[in-house]
């Protein structure tokens, strides 16, 4: 079943690698979903493959293809989940803070209402709770690669583990005082 709502979730993933708010798991409502998403919504479904890799070992789905998104009537791009993977990674990637490994706030965390009376902050600012979930998921995620039977992996282990290290460290210089 974990392996299932996994495939559902990357196949609702957009083709520029990020998830809706929200979004609707019954075909017959999959075009009912959000425009956008903040700042949080990115890690989430990576978490969950980090910890269902870790449970499970099925390294096998990483090469599971599925689709992207695609609105109605347009036919869906497909990629490997692992490939889908790397979209969403892509996209943390660029919502960071100029300058440092934090994750920009954007259009909010956990806590939605809190939203910067001035929309530019949203590139400038940042949540340490969002910032600690980054760095869980880069950390997780370079573990259950690690654990998987693919050396191919092993590359994109190590730079996630990198990664970790570097949020951890601007985390520390820059949001604990």
């Amino acid at each position: 079943p974990v392996r299932d709502l996994l495939q559902r979730v990357f196949a609702a993933q957009d083709a520029g690698g990020d998830w809706p708010q929200w979004f609707m798991f019954f075909e017959r409502d999959q075009h009912i979903r959000a425009g956008d998403s903040h700042g949080d919504i990115v890690f989430w479904p990576l978490l969950a493959l980090a910890r269902y890799l870790l449970a499970s070992g099925d390294a096998a789905l990483l090469d599971e293809s599925l689709p992207f998104y695609a609105a109605a009537g347009a036919e869906p791009e497909r990629a490997s989940l692992w490939q889908h993977v790397q979209r969403a990674l892509a996209v943390i990637h660029t919502r960071r803070i100029p300058g440092t490994q934090l994750a920009a706030y954007g259009h909010g965390d956990w806590n939605d209402s809190l939203q910067p009376a001035d929309p530019s902050l949203r590139e400038r600012l940042c949540s340490a709770w969002t910032v600690t979930l980054h760095h869980q998921v880069l950390h997780t995620l370079a573990r259950a690669l690690r654990g998987c039977d693919k050396p191919e992996l092993a590359g994109a282990a190590a730079a996630l583990q990198a990664e970790a290290a570097a949020v951890l460290e601007d985390f520390q210089r820059l949001l604990v005082v």
